[in-house]
């Protein structure tokens, strides 16, 4: 389970938690959900909403003025709907990063575990960590912060799963190749 209940009926989300909680889940489940981490995104969206409140406070004057009313229209079409997405995303913590037995979805991407050719190391000043698929053509899929805390850990815990995934990867064609040797 992604979520579980602390002391106080606080929610803990995995993401928050030690690798040893996500080993714990990945043997149990073989799957481990990170939704959104709800502090950071309410932090980003109050920056959001905090620098975009000079437009708000003149809107009635925006509304006024008949070259700029279409303005002051679209402006409150974009400050509902991203009101929406933002109360969406909130209450769902959607998009979800998952990492199961299949390979690492984000959001809407996706990697299978035969597709990563590595783990990249962290890079920015907003700390992402790359994954880089086998393909050098293909993107790579890149993990904020705003699912996992600590990255550093992630990506050694992400090591151990890759390299456990490889491990246990079985060789169909070595098998269909030694039967073919034999007989």
């Amino acid at each position: 389970m992604a979520i579980e209940r602390g002391l106080g009926g606080n929610m803990t989300v995995m993401g928050e938690r030690l690798p040893e909680a996500w080993m714990v889940e990945w043997h149990r489940n073989r799957r481990v959900e990170f939704p959104i981490r709800r502090w950071l995104f309410l932090q980003l969206t109050l920056l959001y909403f905090g620098i975009s409140a000079g437009t708000l406070i003149r809107l009635p004057d925006i509304l006024d003025e008949p070259g700029w009313r279409y303005f002051g229209y679209l402006a409150i079409v974009l400050y509902v709907g991203t009101a929406g997405f933002v109360v969406w995303t909130f209450v769902t913590q959607r998009p979800y990063l998952v990492v199961d037995h299949t390979g690492i979805h984000s959001g809407r991407r996706f990697m299978a575990w035969t597709d990563i050719g590595s783990i990249g190391l962290l890079r920015g000043p907003v700390r992402q960590l790359p994954i880089h698929p086998k393909n050098v053509w293909a993107k790579d899929l890149v993990i904020t912060r705003q699912h996992v805390n600590d990255l550093q850990s992630f990506r050694t815990w992400l090591d151990e799963v890759l390299e456990e995934q490889r491990r246990t990867e079985s060789p169909r064609d070595d098998d269909a190749s030694d039967w073919r040797r034999t007989h």
